[in-house]
C-alpha cells in the first residue's frame, strides 16, 4: 500500500520544510509505516511528494489509530508550508505486479486500488 501526499511550497522555504519532513518520517515510521521517502520535483522546485508505504490496507488504517497529539501538531506545521487554498493532494495505491502468472495471485497481488478523497 503506497500513500503519496503532494505539497506545494515556496522554494525559499525548502530547507526548513525538509527538516520538518524528517520529523514526519520519524512520526510515520513510529505509527507503523514500513517505508518513507520524500521526493523533490526537479522540474517544479516547489513540489514535494511524501511517500509512505504500509504493509497492507489494514495496516494503513491502523496507522490512524496511532496518531498522537504531537502528530496532529506536526501535520498542522506541514500544512502551514503548503501553498494554495486546496489541501495537499493525497493518493492511495496498491502495487501492481509486472510478473507474468501472478496477475491474480494471493495477498492482493495484481489488484489495483487508487483512492483520492473528494
Amino acid at each position: 500500500m503506497l500513500v503519496t501526499i503532494e505539497y506545494r511550497i515556496d522554494p525559499i522555504d525548502a530547507p526548513a520544510f525538509r527538516a520538518l519532513m524528517e520529523e514526519s518520517r520519524r512520526s510515520r515510521l513510529r505509527q507503523g509505516a514500513v517505508g518513507w521517502e520524500l521526493l523533490h520535483d526537479i522540474n517544479e522546485p516547489g513540489r514535494f511528494v511524501e511517500v509512505i508505504e504500509d504493509a497492507s490496507w489494514t495496516d494503513h488504517l491502523r496507522r490512524f489509530e496511532r496518531v498522537s497529539a504531537a502528530d496532529v501538531a506536526l501535520r498542522e506545521r506541514k500544512l502551514a508550508y503548503h501553498l494554495g487554498d486546496e489541501p495537499p493532494v493525497v493518493r492511495r495505491a496498491v502495487r501492481e505486479t509486472t510478473v507474468r502468472g501472478l496477475e491474480h495471485g494471493a495477498a492482493g497481488v495484481g489488484r489495483v486500488f487508487v483512492h483520492t478523497p473528494a
